[in-house]
């Protein structure tokens, strides 16, 4: 292990509780300076900011005193490895396009799955010769003070392939570097993509902002209001997925789980936990300490702390960067995936839905599959027809037994119509999942958590039965709670099919009418009773999509947050609505501005 001077000096700038943590022999690439900031933001208390600060300096001014360039000869990658490297990645292109037994589609998705795999290859091994012939512009990218390995890449060793406007492989290979100058022909390949990447760096920050500020109005009420809200409900997580736990409270024992808590689970070989989450919380405002677990800081956030503008905010930077991202590569060819546009499809979840999924409508089996004279097939369960467009797979088969909300096709599920079929609890983790998986791993769960309970929380009252509502209400869930509890018995989860769900159980929503597939997860992960109710209501969930959720909202004030400015104050003054000065939601407060901030349990 080599410790340099640098690094006992950056150890020296540390608040005390970092100091413990920090590792003298971390490389500070990338990688080791999130880490570092990490250390610090989480052990650092309130001096954190301040050793931040110290840091920034020192690295300027050592970077403004040494001074680096970087000559011509850093740009110079003549290596046999990048020869034989090109030459065999120019015999594979040939190859796929002198397949005659595949079609254009199966061969464009062939050269983007070629050119992805050779495009990481080709990184390793240029940032690898790069830094080690001493080229400051690979040390650079390396750390990521100027640019990345890729753009390094591309200028040194070689872009491989473009992609034309529809993100399409040209199937030409390139094999020069921009360094080393383009042939005519590869040039005008990579004009494509060159024109299409300048277009959406144009877009970059005005679309992601208007999601932002679609996003920021349905989840600004998300304040701490409590230190607990005395749940012992939670979701069932794998002890495997450390991020999706870390720094959450278990359901059952109360206990944070942090790092010591964590090496016990795995050491004790647990494969699952229940955790308590944003979504599950029983709090009647907000969301108590205890459901949010640990803030990046390593403790509870503060009672009064708005975790749904964190959650927003922390959501639209990364659409904002990995649109960012894409002017960078230049239109090159290879296999990924518009974070943007899935995001956006999830959250909006617009009429035409991007990509859509056929869904069971009931629960049943497949009798037959029938293909139409278009391409498109029809998957009959039941003698139910389901429509599956030509664009998708049917993943069912004939014999199958399948469950109502089940995908039987490929393409992705609108959450719409799956919390239509499968309730609102089910609902909200689909599409926190979804999130998440479409991100990737760099943020934390809880974000989407936060803003999957806030675009599925109203319901459609159909019948009202005793509620003190009307047919047509739309109204949060909170509201119908009180109703489905007045009257309420315990029964085995086994003879609980076709009961309407008066308490949350895991993820399952109160509300939910209970099918043979609830009650097998719910007997799957230990839950043998159910409180059911015996309300005569009836109503449905209602889902609306970012866009437009928050004309649901009773606030009137609040919502002029959104779009419809119009209908909006005239529905308020037509119906003599209200707008609390001391709620979760902080617009009301602070326009009056005279008592901002002096309501009780987080309230401003």
């Amino acid at each position: 292990m080599v410790i340099t001077p640098g690094a006992l000096l950056i150890k020296s700038l540390l608040p005390e509780g970092a100091k413990q943590k920090y590792d003298p022999s971390l490389v500070l690439d990338k990688s080791g300076v999130q880490k570092l900031m990490s250390n610090i933001i989480t052990h650092g208390g309130d001096t954190a900011h301040n050793s931040i600060q110290e840091l920034s300096h020192l690295f300027f001014n050592t970077a403004t005193l040494h001074g680096y360039s970087t000559p011509l000869s850093d740009y110079e990658n003549d290596s046999e490895e990048r020869q034989q490297l090109l030459h065999e990645f120019k015999t594979k292109v040939n190859e796929i396009n002198n397949d005659k037994s595949t079609t254009p589609a199966q061969k464009n998705e062939r050269l983007g799955n070629l050119s992805g795999e050779y495009q990481g290859m080709s990184q390793r091994m240029n940032i690898k010769y790069m830094v080690g012939k001493g080229s400051t512009a690979g040390k650079m990218a390396l750390t990521g003070a100027r640019g990345n390995p890729m753009q390094l890449a591309q200028g040194t060793f070689s872009p491989l392939m473009s992609e034309d406007i529809e993100g399409k492989a040209l199937p030409i290979p390139i094999l020069h570097s921009f360094a080393e100058g383009l042939t005519p022909a590869e040039h005008l390949a990579m004009s494509y993509g060159g024109r299409a990447s300048t277009v959406k760096a144009q877009m970059s920050t005005s679309e992601p902002g208007a999601l932002f500020k679609q996003i920021v109005p349905t989840v600004l009420n998300e304040v701490i209001t409590t230190n607990d809200c005395h749940t012992t409900n939670g979701v069932i997580a794998n002890v495997s997925d450390k991020q999706r736990i870390f720094s959450h409270v278990e359901a059952v024992t109360g206990q944070v789980i942090d790092d010591g808590r964590y090496k016990d689970l795995v050491s004790s070989g647990t494969k699952t936990i229940k955790i308590r989450t944003p979504h599950t919380c029983e709090a009647k405002e907000g969301i108590c300490q205890k459901c949010y677990g640990y803030d990046s800081r390593g403790r509870f956030p503060r009672i009064g702390e708005n975790v749904g503008i964190i959650s927003a905010q922390s959501i639209s930077e990364v659409l904002t960067q990995a649109m960012l991202a894409t002017k960078h590569k230049g239109g090159v060819a290879g296999k990924k995936r518009d974070v943007f546009l899935e995001a956006s499809n999830m959250l909006k979840m617009p009429e035409n839905f991007r990509d859509e999924a056929a869904l069971s409508t009931l629960a049943g089996k497949v009798t037959s599959i029938e293909k139409t004279p278009l391409g498109d097939h029809h998957v009959v369960v039941n003698d139910v027809k389901h429509f599956v467009s030509r664009a998708q797979e049917v993943t069912a088969k004939v014999g199958d037994q399948v469950y109502a909300g089940q995908q039987i096709s490929t393409g992705t599920a609108n959450p719409k119509e799956l919390v239509s079929l499968r309730g609102m609890g089910e609902g909200r983790k689909y599409l926190s999942d979804s999130l998440r998986e479409i991100y990737g791993s760099g943020l934390d769960p809880r974000h989407f958590d936060v803003v999957a309970k806030n675009l599925v929380k109203y319901v459609k009252v159909v019948e009202p039965g005793n509620m003190d509502l009307l047919p047509g209400d739309i109204v949060d869930i909170s509201k119908v709670l009180p109703y489905l509890r007045e009257d309420t018995k315990s029964i085995p989860t086994l003879q609980a099919k076709g009961k309407l769900l008066a308490h949350q159980a895991l993820e399952v929503m109160p509300g939910t009418r209970l099918d043979d597939k609830h009650i097998q997860h719910l007997l799957s992960h230990g839950v043998d009773s159910v409180n059911i109710s015996q309300s005569n209501a009836i109503f449905e969930p209602f889902v609306m999509g970012a866009k437009s959720t928050k004309l649901l909202d009773k606030n009137w004030v609040s919502r002029l947050a959104g779009s419809h400015l119009k209908k909006s104050i005239t529905d308020a003054a037509s119906y003599g609505e209200r707008s609390s000065i001391h709620s979760t939601d902080p617009i009301t407060p602070y326009i009056l501005g005279t008592e901002f901030g002096e309501g009780k349990e987080g309230r401003y």
